[in-house]
């Protein structure tokens, strides 16, 4: 699969290659070190917070076991009342004015435990034979019997007179609120150890977490939960929003916990009260994550401003490497431009400007070559005509003409008095300059000649302006046009073939197109014959010195880049040659 990608990355162009290049190399950094930042600030924050809330629990704790200890101590003073204590062991044995007597002071004690301690809500005291007293706000008043079942009382009765505090038992009523209830209770003995009652301390967590108000802003803050368990981790209170009201069946304990849950504990060793604050994980990061989702915006937003700047970037990179591959798609077409306004200093400016002095130089070589096959081809040329006396020539064809008009054929006679002038023009060595005029002259006379041998089936239209006729122009360029037109597109003698010359001139060129009416080519041969005209080889296509290929090749030489050489075509209605050059020639 990687290697698929990878050659799929391999094919695409190197503009979006760069593209990419740009993008990652801006986007890599940008997700590294949002996510640096985002794990560093998930650890700073559960560390900060761990030793944050860490601290108020123990505070509280200290706060709790200060208080459960003031309790063991006040309560530890009945110890020292014998007379109520014997009172306790046996009520029913005294008098009705000693009972009164007793339960005065039974109530003074109680008044004084109550007093001394703030957030107890109510004190009882339970004789050996079940008779109740207690003081307070909560009405404490039960059925002893029932008293007994209870297993928290139980465990007081089994603790031998050491304070124990027992776990959240059920609710009482207070000023219209409901709150968990608590007791701290101890058994009551005389000096031999025999019990004598119990003394209660009704305790609820309303008077208690009012101790230390910055545990609702942590509980609020975080959306915790702050729990209370004595020695035996038994729940004794939960601060919620409605001040208690735990479920034990819904409460977790530490080893129950998952990742998803942060436990911060704090246990004490003199009485064994245990805080614990279960933080949700994911509370805890409510603000970080409001960093995170501003960050994935700016990502966004840098993403929205690198796109565009790395496609700038990339097509300004690459530009230079789009001409140059422009430009030598024009070599293989067989024009050799240089590439001009680059001013590139770089690796690119480099490239182009030994491209640019390649191009020069293959240019020059090829212009030398072309230039040493035309002038083989006119010495070649001048050697036919040196090799032929034009004088010789003229005489001796025009006695075979004055013959022929002596033995009555005129038509004979007028061929070859045209065929004369046509080598006349052709073998012409004097030095004048050729302009258009004389090749429009020389057209005439090869299409009057070819009209001789075919029933005069061919006729010239030409329309020049009066000055184009005295541009100069090289010998022999119009009349292997109007011959390739003869020869490949009259195919059909049974009809006549018409020939178009138009010119126009304008202020630094002029144009002639050549168009006939033959059969035309295909698209097929169109492309063949524009592919191997505007090829530049050095060597030789045929044996015809003066072809297409040769006109073009010598017009190329004469007027340079500026020769623009245009052929269309079509099947059944014929061929059009435009060629436009400059009024003065390189």
């Amino acid at each position: 699969m990687l290697l698929y990608v990878w050659e799929k990355f391999q094919s695409i162009s190197f503009f979006k290659k760069l593209f990419l290049y740009f993008l990652v190399l801006c986007i890599i950094p940008i997700l590294i070190i949002t996510q640096t930042l985002y794990s560093q600030g998930k650890t700073t924050i559960q560390t900060s917070t761990t030793d944050f809330i860490q601290l108020y629990v123990s505070q509280l704790n200290t706060t709790l076991n200060n208080y459960i200890l003031q309790i063991d101590y006040t309560s530890r003073s009945i110890f020292s009342d014998y007379n109520m204590i014997a009172y306790l062991q046996g009520e029913s044995v005294y008098s009705t004015g000693e009972r009164i007597e007793n339960n005065l002071l039974i109530s003074r004690q109680l008044l004084r435990f109550y007093d001394q301690l703030p957030y107890v809500e109510s004190v009882q005291i339970i004789s050996k034979e079940g008779k109740q007293y207690s003081t307070g706000n909560i009405n404490a008043i039960t059925d002893y019997k029932l008293l007994l079942e209870q297993k928290w009382f139980q465990e007081i009765l089994k603790a031998n007179g050491e304070l124990v505090i027992t776990p959240y038992y059920g609710k009482t009523t207070l000023k219209e609120k409901e709150f968990d209830v608590f007791t701290a209770g101890r058994l009551i003995k005389d000096q031999q150890g025999k019990m004598a009652g119990v003394i209660l301390f009704e305790l609820s967590s309303a008077s208690l977490i009012t101790m230390d108000n910055r545990l609702f802003d942590i509980r609020d803050q975080y959306q915790s939960q702050i729990l209370v368990y004595n020695k035996y981790d038994e729940l004794l209170f939960d601060i919620s929003p409605e001040y208690g009201a735990a479920d034990q069946s819904i409460i977790k304990r530490p080893a129950e916990l998952d990742n998803s849950i942060l436990s911060i504990t704090d246990r004490s060793s003199a009485t064994g009260i245990n805080v614990a604050v279960f933080v949700p994980v994911k509370n805890l990061y409510k603000q970080l994550e409001h960093y995170k989702s501003l960050s994935i915006l700016i990502t966004l937003l840098v993403l929205v401003i690198i796109i565009p700047a790395s496609i700038w970037i990339s097509y300004q990179i690459t530009k230079p490497i789009q001409r140059l591959i422009f430009n030598m798609k024009h070599v293989e077409q067989g024009y050799y431009r240089p590439i001009l306004g680059s001013q590139h200093s770089d690796e690119l400016g480099t490239l182009t400007k030994h491209y640019n002095q390649m191009i020069v130089q293959i240019k020059h070589l090829i212009e030398d070559v072309l230039a040493s096959k035309i002038k083989h081809n006119e010495a070649r040329f001048l050697a036919l005509q040196n090799q032929i006396n034009p004088h010789w020539l003229n005489n001796t064809l025009e006695s075979i003409r004055m013959e022929a008009q002596l033995n009555k054929a005129p038509t004979v006679a007028k061929m070859i008095q045209t065929l004369g002038k046509l080598f006349q023009i052709a073998l012409n060595k004097s030095n004048r300059k050729n302009q258009i005029r004389h090749e429009m002259e020389y057209i005439d006379t090869y299409i009057a000649l070819q009209n001789i041998r075919f029933d005069n089936r061919f006729h010239l239209h030409v329309e020049l302006d009066e000055q184009l006729l005295d541009i100069q122009i090289p010998r022999i360029i119009f009349q292997p046009l109007i011959e390739n037109s003869i020869i490949h597109g009259f195919l059909r003698h049974d009809r006549h073939y018409h020939i178009y010359i138009n010119g126009s001139i304008g202020v630094d060129s002029c144009t002639i197109s050549i168009r006939d009416d033959g059969e035309g080519m295909t698209e097929e041969e169109l492309a063949f014959i524009r592919t191997s005209v505007h090829i530049r080889s050095a060597e030789e296509e045929s044996t015809h010195s003066l072809g297409l290929k040769n006109v073009v090749e010598r017009l190329q030489l004469h007027y340079g880049e500026a020769l623009a050489f245009h052929i269309d075509s079509s099947p059944g209605i014929g061929t059009n040659i435009m060629i436009s050059f400059p009024v003065n020639p390189i």
